[in-house]
């Protein structure tokens, strides 16, 4: 048994310091590429005369890809120290943040944006929330949800992104991004760790004494969760319910990141800065979504809880789009923004409670196949009827319908009985 956490960190459970590195991760990651790719399309699309529809996809697209490489991620995940896959992602995010600048060709830029997002992908939110998943079992839910307070801070942050890219121009904001994200990136990077086991811990921190400690050591990693395969859990039908859940959900998320800024600057003739404090506000009533959703998941029912926060998402949407007034639109942002927090923690809490955690990685990187539909459809579907329609408004309506009838998938997710495999060998045991 091995350790290389410092001593004085070991007064607090380190999970809680993993729980700490999430959270600063989500918000370098989310200021740097996620809420303020909005503002970026809006000077892309004067500057080069793209359509809107095409630079959009090029989010989506770079979204789709990194999705169907999740799978080889989780793979990683699940043989690797999680650290070198970060290491790997802060690189190839930053060095494409530094070379977008470059980009004066719309396949430059497509070739560009896909390589941010892949590395983005590879330092975000499937590593650290495999890793958390490692670290807690009986608070998972809390934990996740309060390393997802990131994403509300990346909110916060934006406004000083979106301040660079009005005073200083987006050349120069992406190139700066690009060298903060590796000076910040590498060093947090390092606080990252595998497994408890490995470290002399248990999950949550539990306390135990020498002797029995040193005992659930052994047997805690083989023994697992009663832990699944990727292909039994793929052949279990609440895997593709919370994946569709998730992935539908997912289409308003990325539709209001990337379009929310455009909807109120063009169709309610807000100033820029107005609609980037929107969208700030979405994020920052996000947060207490997310300690709000890690509490109830840890105590109700995941999966109904996700529904429903699913359902609000689907209000929302219809809300931006027939909102009659500016306080019905920061009405329906803030709804928007509780439920995505709330929602967003539930996600891979459902998945490590459903199969465990030894395959977890790669449970959830074919898992992260079909969510990332969510991201393909959203932005460039909103930008189409933009260019058609001349406004968001149906975009945001329809997100909101087809959202709605999503959250169904979730009320249908049930915990799968434990797999044949184990049930026999604990016949044997016995």
């Amino acid at each position: 048994m091995t350790t290389n956490i410092p001593p004085t960190q070991r007064k607090v459970f380190y999970g809680w310091w993993i729980v700490a590195t999430a959270v600063l991760f989500h918000a370098l990651s989310g200021a740097a590429f996620g809420f303020t790719f909005g503002q970026y399309l809006l000077r892309i699309e004067h500057q080069f005369g793209w359509s809107r529809f095409a630079i959009s996809s090029a989010f989506s697209g770079s979204q789709l890809f990194a999705g169907i490489l999740s799978p080889a991620q989780g793979w990683l995940l699940d043989r690797f120290s999680p650290r070198a896959v970060c290491h790997m992602g802060i690189a190839l995010s930053g060095l494409g943040f530094m070379a977008l600048p470059q980009a004066t060709t719309f396949p430059a830029f497509f070739l560009i944006i896909m390589v941010i997002s892949v590395g983005f992908n590879l330092a975000g939110w499937l590593t650290l929330t495999t890793v958390i998943t490692r670290w807690f079992r009986r608070r998972r839910a809390l934990a996740l949800g309060l390393s997802s307070t990131g994403i509300g801070l990346a909110g916060v942050l934006s406004t000083i992104i979106a301040w660079s890219l009005v005073t200083h121009g987006w050349h120069a904001t992406a190139f700066g991004t690009g060298v903060a994200v590796i000076i910040i990136g590498l060093p947090l990077s390092q606080m990252l760790r595998g497994y408890p086991e490995e470290h002399g811990q248990l999950p949550d921190g539990v306390r135990l004494s020498p002797e029995d400690t040193m005992a659930r050591l052994r047997v805690t990693r083989d023994a697992g969760d009663g832990d699944f395969t990727v292909g039994e859990a793929m052949r279990d039908r609440s895997f593709w319910y919370v994946s569709l859940g998730h992935g539908i959900a997912v289409i308003s998320v990325f539709a209001v990141i990337v379009h929310l800024v455009p909807h109120l600057k063009e169709g309610y003739r807000w100033s820029e800065i107005s609609a980037q404090a929107v969208l700030t506000l979405v994020t920052m009533t996000s947060i207490i979504g997310q300690v709000g959703g890690g509490f109830v998941g840890d105590r109700y029912n995941k999966a109904r809880m996700a529904g429903i926060f699913t359902l609000g998402h689907a209000l929302a949407m219809v809300l931006l789009a027939l909102a009659p007034n500016g306080s019905v639109v920061v009405l329906a942002a803030m709804l928007h923004g509780l439920s995505w927090g709330a929602r967003g923690p539930l996600m891979m809490s459902l998945r490590a409670d459903y199969y465990g955690r030894r395959h977890f990685g790669q449970i959830a990187g074919y898992s992260n196949v079909i969510v990332m539909f969510g991201p393909l459809i959203g932005p460039p579907f909103a930008s189409a009827m933009q260019d058609v329609f001349g406004n968001y408004q149906g975009a945001f309506l329809l997100i909101g319908v087809v959202v709605g009838i999503g959250s169904l998938f979730f009320f249908a997710a049930r915990k799968p009985p434990v797999p044949e495999r184990l049930r026999a060998r604990a016949a044997t045991e016995e």
